[in-house]
């Protein structure tokens, strides 16, 4: 079961889970809402996974850490250098200057995370970020996408470490997936693959 939780700068924060296990996907709005759905449905939150590093989808992550402790904190890799900076991570942009020096898991291409019985694996798409990622769940169709695809459009490439060449071959390579995936998206509604053509 999927929840979405509108944000900052309506950015969407999405609640997933399965056989009592949860997983939560970037955190842009003020926990209580969430911890309410959490506590209602007897949900274990395994799992805080940050698409990206950008403001709009991290401004509330001490929020998230305090409220699921248990919880394991997650990011790509390559998007440690945009948490730790005010400017990449556009939080200096918002008069809010930040740098995030959470204590984060690492996340690579191909690794996996499993919320009850869902598999989701981990696709690296750099262009809005260097560490932006998607999570896939082939068996369901489901897709989150952050800000590299949204329903009619993509991520904006003119941020600190943002790639127009990059972002051009991770949206060439999630046409390629199968056209009947839904995607949720960082900011808008979900979509099909098969309706957004590049």
């Amino acid at each position: 079961m999927i929840k979405c939780f509108s944000g900052y700068l309506n950015s969407n924060v999405y609640l997933v889970y399965d056989k009592g296990e949860g997983m939560i996907i970037d955190c842009g709005c003020p926990v209580n809402e969430i911890q309410a759905t959490v506590n209602r449905l007897k949900i274990e939150v395994k799992y805080i996974v940050l698409s990206h590093g950008h403001y709009d989808h991290v401004c509330y992550i001490n929020e998230y850490i305090n409220a699921f402790p248990n919880a394991t904190l997650f990011c790509h890799t390559y998007e440690l250098k945009v948490l730790r900076d005010m400017e990449a991570n556009v939080s200096v942009l918002f008069g809010d200057p930040r740098v995030y020096n959470q204590e984060f898991s690492l996340l690579n291409e191909g690794d996996t995370l499993s919320v009850g019985e869902l598999k989701f694996s981990i696709l690296l798409t750099p262009g809005h970020t260097p560490g932006s990622i998607c999570l896939l769940c082939e068996d369901k169709k489901i897709l989150f996408t952050g800000d590299v695809l949204f329903k009619d459009g993509w991520g904006r490439t003119d941020f600190k470490y943002g790639d127009y060449e990059k972002m051009g071959l991770s949206l060439k390579r999630l046409m390629g997936l199968d056209p009947e995936i839904v995607f949720y998206s960082g900011h808008g509604p979900e979509s099909k693959i098969k309706y957004e053509i590049y």
